[in-house]
């Protein structure tokens, strides 16, 4: 799995190399249904793949990908066709993804069915950013238990499919912070427990009071993936921090 993952995503727009370990770990956050996911061969060889995962009636598109040696031949939209395919067989009602917005494979998914639902940012915060150095001297979030992260996180807005609460609970190390009033929180996880895993805000106050924990914790360089417009990102851009890319969530109702 990590030869052909490695080898179909060459010259994508982000390094998405994988080391053998790393691809387990994946796969185990991500619980890929592999006898539910699809590849197409060429000559003997997998020239594409597109792993599937699944959350009670909803479906996600793990990862979707034709080596470079085979591309613009048609087996993109072919692939695509024969995964939601198995997704209606398995009665699913609707299929995630999440595309880059200068993806070219953003069309054919429209082609086949599926809606774009927001737009998702990507941050990548460094330390030469002069707007991400504005920290604060004591952390205003309070550590709580996991389970009362996202009881107050439930009700609030709809997570993407990487920050929905089963996913994000088969993170390791995890440490959840969460203001006073419960209108803001943040997730961190890794080794160090560092990465951010997942932060929102339903007000301005809150927003500053995230980006400042998270700022502190990660050294004033750090990263934020699957973010919807939210207060969160018009703090960002009021402070001239701007995604360094942006992504769509997409949807596919299955009949």
């Amino acid at each position: 799995m990590t030869e052909i993952w490695n080898r179909c995503w060459r010259g994508y727009y982000y390094d998405m190399w994988f080391t053998p370990d790393q691809m387990r770990a994946w796969l185990d956050l991500t619980q890929v249904s592999p006898q539910h996911s699809m590849a197409i061969f060429v000559d003997d060889q997998i020239a594409g793949f597109a792993l599937l995962s699944l959350e009670g009636v909803d479906g996600w598109i793990a990862g979707t990908c034709i080596d470079p040696n085979y591309r613009r031949k048609g087996l993109f939209t072919a692939l695509m066709r024969l995964e939601l395919d198995v997704a209606r067989r398995l009665g699913l009602k609707r299929v995630y993804l999440e595309v880059l917005e200068q993806n070219p494979a953003l069309k054919i998914y429209q082609s086949l069915g599926f809606t774009q639902i927001r737009q998702l940012n990507i941050y990548r915060v460094h330390k030469n950013n002069e707007n991400s150095k504005r920290t604060m001297d004591t952390c205003p979030l309070d550590l709580i238990p996991l389970e009362t992260y996202f009881y107050n996180r439930r009700g609030l807005f709809k997570p993407a499919w990487q920050r929905r609460e089963g996913y994000l609970k088969r993170h390791v190390n995890t440490f959840a912070l969460i203001n006073s009033s419960g209108s803001a929180g943040v997730l961190f996880g890794g080794d160090k427990i560092t990465l951010v895993l997942d932060a929102w805000s339903t007000t301005v106050v809150g927003a500053t009071d995230v980006i400042a924990t998270i700022t502190k914790r990660s050294k004033t360089s750090w990263s934020l993936t699957n973010q919807p417009d939210d207060e969160i990102t018009r703090l960002c851009n009021s402070r001239g921090v701007y995604p360094s890319a942006k992504q769509y969530e997409m949807c596919v109702e299955l009949t």
